[in-house]
């Protein structure tokens, strides 16, 4: 279905915006302007609903605030920041272990068993992003400071996606972004302020600013309300579907438009890895959690 597609397009061209954008943009800059501009052009909307239905109250409010900070600047800026080390399409395949760490979380935290396919597909997918690491590494462009961004982003994305499921937040979904995006925009324009990070506007090239226009309308904007649809209205199994594919996607572009090389020892520890990622999301624990 062209949701489905749309889901696992914009997915797969994510890390590919993401090294395009730190090519020339500073990380925190990047990711502050992406979701600024994004809750800004949902602030109307959100005001509107606001007016029109049920008043959020100041608890969920701050509820929001502080997982947009954890969801956004920890599972998204922290990405962005990692990819500057990494070949986009190695930090793809890393970037697709979020179920690994909500079985892990699920498992650790709320002594909930696993399935033995979910078992089986957590010790495939970390035993395939080990030999992801050792094969790009031996190829040269790798580093383990990017590597460990990486996991840690997606760490961040699952814990948050957990929590969601477990405290109280602004009942209207359009609200409840718009205050995460804010909330995680204007912490990021502080993080970019300390860092001293600067640049020349006259020396970013239009590609980079091409890649800041698809992560914040076609990525942030549009991409998490076909996510909300589908994964409400469709099936969360498909919707999270994204986690294996989207990679493959970001292999095959990143090769084709940024020169990275795709070697078989690479596209085997990629294969293996997401094979372990699909196999968890195929899984049936009970109440087993969904990416949100």
């Amino acid at each position: 279905m062209p949701a489905l597609a749309f889901l696992w397009f914009y997915n797969g061209v994510n890390f590919l915006a993401f090294k395009v954008g730190v090519e020339a943009l500073p990380a925190a800059f990047l990711a502050a302007t992406r979701f600024t501009v994004a809750g800004l052009m949902m602030l109307p909307v959100a005001a509107w609903r606001v007016r029109a239905g049920e008043r959020p109250n100041g608890r969920s409010l701050v509820t929001a605030g502080l997982l947009g900070i954890n969801m956004l600047v920890g599972g998204q800026a922290l990405a962005i920041w990692g990819v500057h080390y990494l070949p986009a399409g190695t930090a793809s395949v890393f970037g697709s272990t979020p179920p690994l760490y909500l079985a892990l979380f699920t498992w650790l935290f709320f002594r909930q068993p696993l399935a033995r396919s979910q078992l089986a597909g957590g010790c495939i997918g970390f035993v395939g992003t080990a030999l992801l690491g050792w094969s790009s590494a031996a190829g040269g462009g790798f580093s383990p400071v990017g590597a460990a961004a990486i996991l840690a982003a997606t760490a961040c994305w699952a814990a948050g996606s957990l929590a969601a499921r477990r405290v109280s937040l602004p009942r209207d979904p359009v609200v409840n972004l718009t205050v995460q995006l804010l909330t995680a925009g204007a912490l990021l324009w502080l993080l970019s302020w300390l860092s001293g990070a600067k640049f020349e506007v006259g020396d970013v090239p239009f590609r980079s600013w091409a890649a800041l226009a698809f992560l914040t309308v076609v990525s942030t904007l549009l991409g998490y309300s076909v996510f909300s649809w589908m994964n409400q209205a469709v099936s969360p199994t498909l919707a999270n579907s994204y986690n294996y594919v989207a990679p493959v996607i970001t292999l095959g572009l990143a090769s084709l438009f940024l020169g990275e090389r795709l070697s078989w020892p690479k596209a085997a520890a990629a294969a293996v890895a997401l094979g372990g990622v699909a196999l968890m999301i195929s899984g049936k624990g009970p109440d087993r959690p969904e990416v949100a």
